[in-house]
This record gives structure tokens, sequence and C-alpha cells, in this order.
């Protein structure tokens, strides 16, 4: 029997071994070129404004940036520009001064320096202002007023904007007077900037107030060297494959300006031009001292990044800006002004789209910190919604007027509108729920209509600390779903299962049938039916548990098998647990003192309640703390990553208990089983029981092997428990019932005289000589269905070898429990009610000869139910 266990064991381990899952790290090289390719778009600006300010510190512009030096700037932008199409190159400066260009579009900007909010019915007319006033046109490129509307912003001086003052920033709020040291103090006012003071107003809503002007800002056409131009053939903004005509904002009418006025690009007071707005097609009220960038700049004195913002254009970015100074007279360090750059979200959006177009892959940015605002997306999401200003739940179309839109920031949580928006946003959110594992992939599950499966997910936190950055980038791959999760009807698994558990079932159904029937004759009256008939039922219904397997996972279908499986188990092994342990009690083996023991049927059911009460509260406590329910996982390999939808508990805890609780019902059965190995085999099941909790033992440690060995193939562990089960239930079962029915069928085949039993009750004191121990040995011995008791009897005999005075433990048998052998003391006693002297003479017949006058009475009777094991 061993040799089959042992060839059981190596064909399970063989079979687990050739299913585990070879496991390799994970190639998270998308994610590592989108870091690097972010890194790179992200230190792209600080190198080309690091170089323009390097440009200007060393005179290169004759102006020092002032608006002559506008087509110097406009030239050298567009040069880096070719390296960096995604820039928007800018500076601007303090006395309201702008200029830049940017590629797709291409374009350039400029604003002509000077403060907006000039009032028109002011005692004296600012003339010198006039020029801006009718400097703006229309869409279709016709002369109109430039004046503020209510609600528009601009700027206002302190003292003329020529008083300075300590700038914000923690360096040149530092009082240098107090530092002692002259090397430190010299390195303190070196330190200290100094800034000219303005405040930003507003145009008050009423319709009453005085009438403002503004500077305009405006947006030119420019050649391929970079140059405002409104020459028909050499607009470059159609890019590298072919030039065309600069047309006004409502792309019908070209653009011919020829607008005179002394304007600061013409180079200073007194000089006129008419070329200042050639090329410019549209314009607008801006002025960069009140944009966040600028202000934030100002502030910090340092290199820094905005947090995403609106554009001017209606659009969101972020904007890269680095301070500029120069010194005046005194030596003092002046703010000047910023250079900066811009990245649109729609750009970052235009960069993923362009690197992961036409991939499976799905590369999303996002802000970390709440609420998780969209950065741009591969899908081509810009994280921005340009909507209504007066009714911000209504999209701007392009028939809306552009003044009447504004930009407003999609929040993770807020993409719902198609399929694609949904899996990210659900993704983003599964991902922060579980704290953005970095070696772990989450899988994602898309249901609907149009598309189904499963993406696997991972993110990358990207933070620039000079810049105060911080997203996450994640990344989405579909994944093929593993086809060995689940057992379905028409898989292979199925049919190997549904063949196990019919098995199973049948051979236990019909043993516990054959074994009902003859549960009259002596060979199964000696066992005790009632359990054995008990547990027989539990190994069916253990192996119909195996049913709970088949079908998908979900969280129902996985807390049933943590059910029914592990509560079979315990319902079936009970039985054998307390026929051990009744058995044990019974006859006193381990006891110093032997005392009379009555055990009847109905006490060793209650005996086996608290065991299943246990397993029962167990189940209860896990379905509520910890329970076994369907999880999304994704396993990789070298060549790919597959999906796994499993039945799976949070922590190892229940496993463990149940380890300890089930594997200690099995040992301490193997235990009690070994101790009362010594009963007659006529009235006990020990080699049986030792048997079987070996058994069970044995298997059960070969399926744990096969369950970690290969955890991700759950048919096939699935499979190999059932069979497990199978062999278990089949193996215990036919151990009791088989040799008991062999035994019956051989016994009505050749029926034998049966010896005649003791009549009386046979004392024994001291030594028992060899022929009392043979004649021991032929006693039979029938149960009634009485309870057994055992009790003390002790008095003085004078044993064989003559000595006399000595108490010693005598021992009554009738029905011996143990062989009788030489040297052994008995003190229990064995009773069996029978209703007269003469119906026990007639199935013992007569030892008068050999037992003493003093042990010829029978022993007590009791009518309770046998409850012998």
């Amino acid at each position: 029997m061993l040799l089959y266990h042992n060839y059981l064991t190596i064909l399970l381990l063989l079979i687990a071994t050739s299913v585990m899952a070879t496991k390799s790290e994970f190639n998270y090289e998308i994610g590592k070129r989108v870091l690097d390719l972010l890194r790179d778009y992200t230190d792209a600006p600080s190198k080309v404004l690091e170089f323009l300010s390097n440009y200007r510190e060393k005179n290169a512009f004759p102006h020092g940036l002032e608006p002559q030096d506008r087509d110097i700037f406009f030239q050298l932008g567009d040069t880096l520009l070719t390296a960096n199409p995604r820039l928007l190159l800018f500076y601007a400066l303090e006395n309201g001064a702008f200029a830049g260009n940017q590629r797709s579009p291409t374009f350039a900007h400029y604003r002509e320096p000077g403060e907006s909010g000039y009032r028109l019915d002011g005692p004296v007319h600012m003339e010198k202002l006039q020029k801006h006033l009718d400097s703006c046109i229309d869409e279709n490129g016709r002369q109109v007023p430039c004046l503020l509307g209510p609600g528009e912003s601009y700027i206002e001086c302190i003292d003329n904007c020529t008083s300075l003052q300590r700038c914000p920033d923690e360096d040149s709020q530092q009082d240098c007077s107090a530092v002692e040291r002259a090397e430190e103090r010299s390195l303190c006012e070196s330190n200290t900037k100094w800034c000219i003071s303005y405040a930003t107003r507003s145009i008050p809503l009423s319709d009453d107030s005085p009438k403002r002007g503004y500077i305009p800002f405006t947006f030119y056409c420019i050649d391929i060297n970079g140059l405002p131009t409104q020459t028909p053939g050499e607009n470059a903004e159609l890019g590298a494959d072919g030039l065309g005509n600069c047309y006004h904002d409502d792309g019908i009418t070209p653009v011919n300006r020829q607008v005179s006025g002394g304007y600061a690009y013409c180079g200073g007071e007194g000089i006129i031009c008419n070329n200042t707005f050639l090329g410019g097609f549209t314009n607008g009220n801006f002025d960069p001292r009140y944009r966040p960038w600028y202000i934030a700049t100002k502030q910090k004195q340092v290199p820094n990044w905005s947090e995403p913002y609106e554009f001017y254009t209606h659009n969101i970015g972020i904007t890269f800006s680095r301070p500029i100074y120069s010194i005046d007279e005194e030596g003092k360090t002046i703010f000047t002004g910023v250079l900066a750059s811009d990245y649109s979200l729609d750009g970052i959006a235009s960069f993923l789209t362009n690197n992961y177009d036409g991939s499976d892959t799905i590369v999303t940015i996002v802000e970390e910190a709440e609420p998780n605002y969209v950065i741009a997306s591969s899908t081509g999401i810009t994280g921005v919604r340009k909507v209504l200003i007066e009714d911000n739940s209504k999209p701007c179309t392009e028939e809306n007027d552009r003044d009447r839109c504004m930009g407003v920031r999609i929040p993770i949580s807020d993409l719902n509108e198609d399929i694609m928006e949904q899996l990210i946003s659900t993704t983003y959110l599964t991902q922060k729920e579980k704290n953005f594992p970095v070696s772990e992939l989450i899988p994602v599950r898309v249901d609907h209509d149009d598309f189904r499966g499963v993406y696997a997910s991972h993110t990358i936190g990207f933070e620039t600390k000079e810049a105060g950055i911080s997203w996450r980038i994640m990344i989405l791959s579909p994944v093929s779903a593993h086809e060995d999760d689940t057992i379905m009807p028409g898989d292979s698994m199925f049919q190997v299962l549904i063949t196990s558990v019919s098995a199973g079932f049948l051979v236990c159904s019909t043993l516990l049938v054959h074994f009902i029937r003859n549960r009259r004759e002596k060979e199964i009256i000696a066992s005790d039916w009632r359990f054995t008939g008990v547990f027989l039922v539990g190994c069916a219904l253990l192996n119909l548990a195996c049913l709970s397997y088949i079908g998908q996972n979900t969280n129902a279908t996985c807390l049933a098998r943590m059910w029914v499986i592990h509560f079979f188990f315990v319902f079936a092994l009970t039985p054998l647990f307390v026929k051990t342990y009744r058995l044990y009690k019974l006859t006193g083996v381990g006891s110093i003192i032997p005392r009379r023991q009555t055990i009847s049927n109905a006490r060793t059911v209650l005996m086996a309640m608290p065991f299943l009460a246990v397993e029962v509260l167990i189940l209860l406590v896990f379905t509520f703390i910890d329970p076994n329910k369907v999880e999304d996982l994704l396993v990789y390999d070298e060549s790919h990553t597959e999906n796994h939808v499993e039945c799976k508990q949070d922590t190892w805890a229940f496993f463990a208990l149940q380890l300890l609780y089930e594997g200690g019902l099995v040992f301490v059965g193997c235990l009690l089983a070994y101790k009362t190995r010594n009963m007659r085999k006529e009235y006990r099941d020990n080699q049986q029981l030792l048997l079987t909790m070996y058994n069970i033992a044995l298997v059960g440690s070969v399926i744990i092997v096969v369950l970690n060995a290969a955890e991700r193939f759950q048919a096939t562990t699935r499979v190999f428990i059932t069979i497990g089960i199978l062999w278990v239930t089949v193996f215990s079962s036919c151990v009791f019932v088989v040799p008991k029915l062999l035994l019956i069928r051989s016994r009505k085949l050749n029926p034998v005289e049966e010896d005649e039993p003791a009549r009386r009750t046979l004392s024994i004191v001291g030594n028992i000589p060899d022929s009392i121990q043979r004649m021991g040995r032929r006693i039979s011995h029938r149960y009634s269905q009485n309870s057994i008791h055992f009790w003390d009897q002790t008095d003085e005999y004078e044993d064989n070898i003559g000595s006399s005075g000595r108490s010693t433990q005598t021992a009554s048998v009738k029905l011996p429990m143990f062989p009788i052998q030489e040297n052994r003391n008995c003190s229990e006693e064995v009773s069996q009610n029978f209703s007269s002297e003469e119906q026990l003479n007639e199935r013992t017949g007569s030892l008068d000869s050999t037992a003493p006058e003093k042990s010829s009475t029978s022993g007590s009777i009791s009518k309770s139910s046998c409850s012998s094991s």
C-alpha cells in the first residue's frame, strides 16, 4: 500500500513540475522610454533659455532685447525651434514688451512696450498712445479701436514705474546691513534684486466707466527665415512642404498692413516706420506682466515651471521661465523681465501621439496632486475642454467667437465620454487605490459592447524638484486572457473533473449502500456502522463538492468553493476522529489510574459537533474579514503577459489557520490510532484509521506542493485537488468497507463452528500461564447494542508463586479488549448485558473448571446503545 502512495506522490509532483510557470522580469521599456522622452521634453526649455540668457549677457542683442531687437530674436528663435519644434519661445519685459515665435502652427507674437488702460477722455490726451488705439483689426482685417471691455485687466504703474523696491524673493528680502563679515555682506548685496512697482487693475463692469484703450498683442505670419511677412507665397505656416499666403482670421482676406507710427520697434522716440504690424493677421489684449508664469518668476527670482494654466489662446499648458537682469549705474541688480518657453498640453498630447501612433499601448500623464488633472494622453486627450465662458456646460465650437470661449481642465475622474476615456479613468483610480505599486502590473478589465478585453497597467512617477513638477506616467497595454483560469463545459479539464467526481461519488455511495445492508453482520457490528456510514456519506459529498470548480471565477463561486471543500472535508474527517478518540478514552490508554467510562453513541455525536462548529466559525469569520474573492492578476514571462482571473484572499491567514486546524485533526487522529493499535482486530478499526489518516496526510501534503508549484494554473490545480479527493475518499472507504465485506462473504461461503466462549468471568491474578493465555485468545465475543463499562476492582489474592498478603490489581474479564499477555496486570472489566444466566451459558459455554468461584457472576447491565469503536 505504501508503494502505491509513493507512486501517487511521484506522479503528482512530476505533473506539477511540468506546469510550473517560469517567471522573469517584466519589460518596462515602454515606461522607461516615455520617461526619458519626457525628461528630454522638459529639459529642452531650460537648455534653450540658458542659451538665450547667455547670448543676451554677451551683448549679442544690440539693445538688450528691447523692441529694436525683435527681428533678431525672431530669427534666432526660429533657428532654435528647428531642433525643438514643440517649444514656444518668447521674452517679456517689465516695460510690457513681448516677443516670441513658435512652430506647429508657425507664427510670431509681438507687443509694444507700455501700459494698457490709458483713458481716452483724460485732461491731457496721450498722443503717444493714440497710435496703439488705431492699430487693432477685426477678423476681416478692418481697423477697429483697441478698447478694453468690462472685466478686462491692465497694468497701472506706481510712481511712473520708476521707483525700485526689493524683489519679493527670500534672498532679496534679507537685510544685508545686519551681516557683520564684509565678504558675506558683499555676497548678500549681490544676491539682492530690485523690482519696479505696478499694480493690476480691471475695467469695472458698469457701462458708465470711462473708456480705456490697450496696447495690442499681435500675431504675425512669418517666412522661412522667421521674419514677419505678408508677401504672397512666403508664409511658412504650411510647414516645410510648401509656402502659402497670409490671411486674416476669416481665412479669405489677405493681409496687407501698412500702419505708420512712432512705435518702439522703429527705434525710439521720433522715428516713424510702417512695418511694425507688417504680416500681423490678428490681435488681442494681452500684457505678460499679469500672467501667472510672469508673476511667479518675479516672486521666486529663480528658473521655474508653472502650474498648468489657461493660455491666451484658451489652451492649457505649462511655462518654463527664467529671470533676466540688468545692472544700473549704482551697481544694483535690476529685474528686467523673463525668458520663457511654453508647452501646451496639446503639444504634449501630440508628442505622445506621434510616438505611439498605431500602437495598442496607451500612455497618459496625470498630475499627482488632487484633483489629478489630466496632462495629456496618446489617445489625443489634451486634458482641456473648451467651453463657453457664460455656460461651462456647453462646448465651444468653431462657430463661437473665440473671445466667448475658455479652457477648462479635466480631472481624471471626469473622463467618461467614450470607452477609452473610461478605461484611462478607471485605470488611474485603480492604481491610486493600490498606492501605485512600483513592481506590480495592475490589470483593468473592459467589458463593453464595442470592446472587451484586459489591459495591463503600470505607472512611473516623474518629478523635477527644481521645476516643482510631480506627474504620474501611466502605461496601458492589452494582454491576452489565460486559458487555464476556469473549467468550463467542453474543456478537456472539464471531462477529467466530471469523471473524477463521478467515480468518487459512485464508489463511496456503492460502498455505503453495501455497508448499510450488512450492518447487522458481526463483522460490521463490532466497528460501529453508524459512524463509518457517516464517514462514507462525507466522502461522497466531498467528491460532489468538487463540482463547484466548474464555471467562471466570480466572487460568489470563489466564496462557495471556500465553503464546500473545507466544510465537507471536516465533515468526512470528524467521524473517524471521534471513533478513534472514543476508543482511546474507553481503553484508558495513557491513564495512570483506570476509571469507569461510559461513552454512548449520543455522547459521541455531541463530541463531533464542536469540530464542525469550529470549521463553520472559521468559514464565517473569513467570509467577512478576508473572503475568497475574484482578483485580476497579470503574469508575465519572457515573451508575453497574460491576464489571470483568480480566486484569491488578501492574506495567507485562512490557509495557515485551515492547515493548522485540519492538519491538526489528521495528526492527532494518527497519534490516537497509533496509541490504541493493540486492540483486538475484531473490535477496532485502528489499522484502517491509521492508514486512512496517513493517506490523508500524505496526499494533502502533495496537493499543497502542487498548489504552490502551479498556483497560476487554476484549472489544473483544481483537477489535482479533485483527483486527490478521489484518491483519499475511495482509498479510505475501501480500507474500511471492503475487508469487512470480504470477511462476511467468506464466512457465508465457508461456515465454521464458532469457538465456545467463556460462560463465567475469568479472574486473572499475577503472572498468567501460557495455557490460560491461549485459552483467552480463543474466547469469542459478540457485542450487543449496550454501552461498554470499565471500572477498577482491587482485592487480595495469593498469586501462583505463593506469596500472600500483597494487594494487586485483579481484572474480571468477560469480553477482553486486549490480547492477554504474560506479566500484564489489568484493571478493566467489560460487561455485556444478557437477559439471564441461561442465555449467557447458551452463548458462551462454561469455564467453571478454570475460573475461581469469586468471579462466577456476570457484569453490570446497561440498556444504552452500543458505543464501541
